[in-house]
């Protein structure tokens, strides 16, 4: 019987909730709510601790802050509180690790989440050391984890000031399941959404050129109303990411091949 819970388990549909504020936990667990009660599946609310190089992450708690690891626990046990009233199964996870992206990584490898939803709060003044952990993130999801839809949503300051979703893709991108997140993320917070598609960095021009046109192309028939394309140098490109380059997102196999902006 033990043996059939966990394969149920491991095979039911998974949201992966990367928390680190709680300013940020109820949006996030608003969205990936949706999608657990549509699949009939779980969420999985991880806080990542660090511990210092050199320190086993496996022996992370003996290591970790004590007040670091207080708030982790108290953020993933209010993220399962939040699914508890919605009557929803999560799983609180601490994830011990020398720094933030290598324990959201760590924990998207063990737990193979079919969707990877993270929430930053970019500041006034973008700081670029902050933008390390979301860009390295998305770099690790875009080339490793392909069967996996990531959405990075940026919750601006100030209260007049609109949630913005960014949505890495690749061929491999679900049309279905890309479309129902960029919807639900405008119904709870009437986000912007920007799509940065990845390519292969070993492809020549002109087939860059081919497959940006069939990727764009397969975009606009999301049907997600109006749609402009965005210079990649542009700052809708780099708000969701603290500033992070461009550049950057996809890696040494990928690289940005174009950006997309939907107003909802």
């Amino acid at each position: 019987m033990a043996d059939a819970v966990e394969k149920f388990r491991q095979e039911q549909y998974k949201v992966l909730v990367g928390l680190a504020h709680p300013d940020t936990l109820r949006g996030l667990m608003s969205i990936a709510a949706v999608f657990a009660r549509r699949h009939q599946g779980r969420i999985v609310a991880v806080s990542v601790v660090t511990v210092p190089e050199g320190t086993e992450p496996a022996e992370g708690a003996a290591h970790a802050d004590p007040d670091v690891l207080a708030g982790a626990e108290e953020i993933v046990g209010t993220a399962a509180d939040f699914c508890a009233e919605l009557g929803l199964a999560a799983e609180p996870v601490v994830e011990f690790a020398h720094d933030v992206p290598s324990g959201i990584i760590d924990a998207a490898a063990r737990h193979e989440p079919d969707m990877v939803l993270l929430g930053f709060s970019p500041p006034a003044a973008p700081d670029p050391a902050t933008a390390e952990a979301p860009a390295r993130i998305t770099e690790q999801v875009a080339t490793r984890m392909t069967s996996c839809t990531l959405g990075i949503v940026a919750f601006p300051e100030g209260r007049d000031s609109r949630p913005r979703l960014l949505l890495p893709v690749t061929e491999s991108f679900d049309p279905e399941i890309v479309g129902d997140l960029t919807r639900i993320a405008a119904l709870f917070a009437g986000a912007e959404v920007s799509f940065l598609v990845l390519l292969p960095s070993s492809l020549s021009n002109a087939e860059t050129e081919r497959r940006s046109r069939d990727m764009r192309a397969r975009i606009e028939a999301l049907d997600l109303g109006e749609i402009e394309s965005l210079p990649l140098e542009c700052r809708a490109a780099t708000d969701c990411l603290f500033g992070a380059e461009v550049a950057r997102m996809g890696g040494e196999e990928m690289r940005p091949a174009f950006l997309m902006r939907a107003r909802l």
